[in-house]
């Protein structure tokens, strides 16, 4: 006959409290995908459009935690000419500076980083402190 496991009162004790540790994630999931739709018909109604539709996909979650499939916001569709918008700028710039030109408000802040990054690069600006750059 086997020797009682020691371990036991420990385990069940653990798989209780995983239980209602996974029926919590369960619950705040539901609340974040409603607070998620109610945000999605506020950004249409600001914007004009008609009652928001988002594509549902099976519910796994990619590794960026963002559901598969859902709709992405897309800008106006044209592509920015970011060489034009070098040329627009000042000798010595900013983030802020690129941020006010033609349409790159509408691309967002996130994209105007791996710009600064490949204008670096390819040795059209250097960096001369903290947020300012210098054309070259």
């Amino acid at each position: 006959m086997a020797a009682p496991d020691p371990f036991a009162a420990v385990k069940k004790q653990a798989q209780r409290a995983l239980a209602v540790v996974m029926d919590e994630i369960r619950r705040r999931e539901a609340e974040l995908e409603k607070l998620m739709e109610q945000a999605e018909q506020w950004r249409a109604a600001i914007a004009g459009t008609g009652p928001a539709t988002r594509r549902r996909a099976s519910g796994r979650r990619s590794k960026a935690g963002t559901k598969r499939g859902a709709a992405k916001k897309r800008s106006s569709g044209k592509r920015t000419n970011w060489d034009e918008v070098l040329k627009g700028l000042p000798k010595t710039f900013t983030v802020d500076d690129v941020m006010k030109r033609p349409g790159v408000k509408a691309r967002g802040r996130a994209q105007v980083y791996p710009t600064l990054t490949r204008w670096m690069d390819g040795k059209k600006v250097k960096r001369v402190g903290k947020g300012r750059y210098q054309k070259l």
